[in-house]
């Protein structure tokens, strides 16, 4: 019943959250240089044909109108047509969906699997050379922009080397093997950069950890070191280790923005960039929109792991 509680507040929180988010990008987005009208009909397009464009896809209306009319088919699933090309913007979505949670997934993957390991041997030799070592190169890591990291992981793995395929590559839908193949350098350039956030704030729960009564407790009964840092301290971790996993998850879909165009790849997030440059307001909408979603999913997921790590929690 309680984690059922949890769930419900969650959700009720999830619609204000949603409306504020989708509600400030429709607001910022109508300050965008550019008429969608234009866009669709041309510069040199005349009054008549631009005034019938914006009747035609409701620009005329009040702002205030406009995003209510939006919303209320947003929530149910009626994401509207694209101003380009006329498609169902469900159906874009759902089509680019796919490869960015795949991407999202794998950097994810990378992320805990170098940082969660890293972070808990640092702190199993905090002070000595070895942690500062680890340290410093989690703080440059941290510091690297994943598109850089992108460029160089292109540089070298693809072009020099040539043990994956460059930027662009083949759909999910043609050659789902080679697909996912081709996901593996956009997913180290995302996950890296968060498995080096993830090994800071891991060796610093895991410092405070070793240093608590029970584990000197578990030492003086004699329990071997490795039981007792990856049984009892890493466990007394796990709160610290959630919420950053959760804050991972929303990092890494904004970062595949970015990713996502380095390596061309045809996720979400390069459909977020295509639509503002041709001012296709909804399908923008509709990215946040789902993005939003996305995070707000997971941050519920992490409320209710709360709740099953540790029963004191109410």
């Amino acid at each position: 019943m309680k984690v059922l509680r949890v769930v419900g507040s969650c959700l009720l929180s999830a619609i204000p959250t949603l409306i504020l988010a989708t509600l400030i990008v429709f607001m910022l987005q109508r300050l965008i240089p550019g008429d969608p009208a234009v866009a669709i009909a041309g510069e040199y397009a005349t009054p008549e044909n631009l005034a019938r464009i914006r009747e035609e896809l409701g620009l005329n209306e009040p702002l205030l109108a406009q995003y209510l009319s939006w919303i209320g088919n947003a929530f149910t699933g009626n994401l509207g047509t694209s101003f380009q090309t006329g498609e169902s913007i469900s159906a874009l979505v759902m089509q680019r969906l796919p490869l960015t949670l795949i991407l999202t997934t794998m950097a994810l993957f990378v992320a805990v699997a170098v940082g969660l390991p890293t972070g808990v041997i640092a702190a199993q030799k905090v002070d000595t050379s070895f942690d500062r070592f680890l340290t410093t190169g989690a703080t440059f890591g941290i510091a690297i922009p994943n598109f850089w990291l992108g460029m160089m992981l292109i540089i070298v793995f693809a072009l020099n080397l040539g043990w994956f395929p460059g930027p662009g590559g083949v759909s999910l839908q043609d050659d789902p093997a080679q697909a996912i193949k081709g996901l593996v350098l956009p997913a180290l350039a995302l996950g890296l950069v968060g498995g080096a956030e993830i090994c800071r704030q891991v060796r610093s729960a895991m410092v405070e950890s070793l240093s608590t009564d029970y584990v000197r407790t578990h030492r003086a009964k004699g329990l071997s070191n490795r039981n007792i840092v990856w049984k009892h301290a890493l466990k007394n971790s796990s709160l610290p280790f959630a919420t950053i996993i959760g804050l991972q998850v929303s990092r890494l879909i904004g970062g595949a923005v970015v990713v996502e165009a380095v390596f061309g790849l045809s996720g979400i997030g390069s459909l977020a960039v295509e639509a503002t440059n041709q001012r296709d307001y909804g399908v923008i909408q509709a990215v946040v929109f789902v993005a939003a979603v996305i995070v707000l999913l997971t941050n519920l997921i992490v409320d209710v792991s709360y709740r099953l790590l540790d029963p004191r929690i109410s």
